[in-house]
């Protein structure tokens, strides 16, 4: 759903009865995020390639550039922290509705999916994290709404 900044003042939250206020706990455990991205469908570990005659022109002994044009299909690195966001929250109602502990590897199932679809992530955004957002609610079945500046072009609108 594509709303323009002009119109935020008559967006209503269409779950408002199912929302609660939920402490979000981002865990210091690197392992934690690795595992809720690998979950995810879409994720896949994107390429390092070796440049040496590039290094060797700026007299250094290795030079190697991480490639995320293919990230998600999203063509940017940014790709992750907006899906990452909505995953995480997702994983977090999920095991409080479900009173257990949702493993990443349990976000496909069908219990996952009806708590999922029953709560939309709202942003604003002028560029790639709308689009992780909306890529992240759309992989897990939640709904998405991007709020678009003025200055948004309509290209990058109607890609999004």
């Amino acid at each position: 759903m594509r709303v323009r900044e002009d119109n935020v003042r008559h967006l209503e939250n269409p779950h408002r009865a199912v929302h609660r206020n939920i402490p979000l706990r981002f865990r210091a455990d690197p392992e934690w995020p690795c595992a809720l991205l690998a979950a995810c469908p879409r994720h896949a570990t994107t390429p390092l390639h070796d440049l040496p005659e590039m290094a060797a022109a700026q007299g250094i002994a290795t030079l190697w550039v991480k490639d995320e044009s293919a990230r998600m299909g999203l063509g940017s690195f940014k790709a992750l922290g907006g899906a990452f966001a909505v995953a995480h929250v997702l994983q977090s109602r999920a095991t409080e509705t479900l009173g257990t502990y949702v493993d990443p590897h349990e976000m496909t199932t069908d219990a996952f999916r009806d708590i999922a679809s029953a709560m939309t992530f709202i942003t604003a955004s002028a560029g790639n994290h709308g689009l992780s957002v909306a890529a992240g609610a759309r992989i897990f079945g939640a709904q998405a709404v991007v709020v678009l500046g003025r200055a948004v072009p309509e290209a990058f609108a109607e890609r999004l």
